[in-house]
């Protein structure tokens, strides 16, 4: 487990891109002092029978903290995700700004997908949310692109290339790159 402090008005990034070489990931992370802020982010790519746990705790423990927690994962063949996270606003934590958001999308029938958020609000005056989704590939958008003249393969790709570009954009330039790499030759061929 990866501990993390973030102290006051400290803002930090965490990138994070999974691409089947771990089996378990877990982060602690507080926002121990006034003004603390992080905003994380993780891209999931599986293939063939890679399998992920990750678990995500963020402890506001001041006023006027912040987080975003954004989860994007896309599955092939009987690749599997279980994404646990919890947001926990502590006593004292007024003005606290929250967000867990968990996306999977499934690529194929035997992939698997679990996303449990969970928020514990022990103070008032706060801002709090979070949102999962798992799913698969949208049958409808499928058949629209398809009938304007696209192949099956390609209107697939290009799906889940705009599912997952809004997060594709959240990465700091340097990673961007790598991100990039990884995403085109994980996905390729869906």
């Amino acid at each position: 487990m990866q501990e993390i402090i973030v102290k006051e008005n400290e803002e930090l990034i965490l990138p994070i891109l999974w691409i089947g070489e771990e089996t378990e990931l877990a982060y602690d992370i507080s926002l121990a002092e006034k003004g603390a802020s992080i905003k994380f982010i993780g891209l999931l790519l599986g293939k063939e029978k890679q399998g992920l746990k990750l678990k995500i705790t963020v402890h506001h423990q001041a006023e006027n903290t912040k987080s975003n927690v954004i989860i994007k994962s896309a599955l092939k063949d009987t690749s599997s995700v279980f994404f646990d996270g919890l947001i926990t606003i502590e006593h004292g934590a007024k003005g606290t700004n929250a967000w867990l958001a968990a996306h999977l999308l499934l690529l194929s029938q035997k992939a698997r997908g679990i996303a449990v958020p969970n928020l514990e609000i022990l103070e008032n005056d706060i801002k709090a949310g979070h949102a999962t989704t798992v799913g698969r590939i949208n049958d409808l958008e499928l058949f629209y692109l398809m009938s304007r003249g696209i192949s099956e393969e390609k209107a697939k790709q290009l799906i889940v290339e705009g599912f997952l570009q809004s997060i594709l954009g959240e990465f700091p330039e340097e990673l961007q790159k790598k991100v990039k790499e990884n995403y085109e030759t994980r996905l390729s061929t869906i």
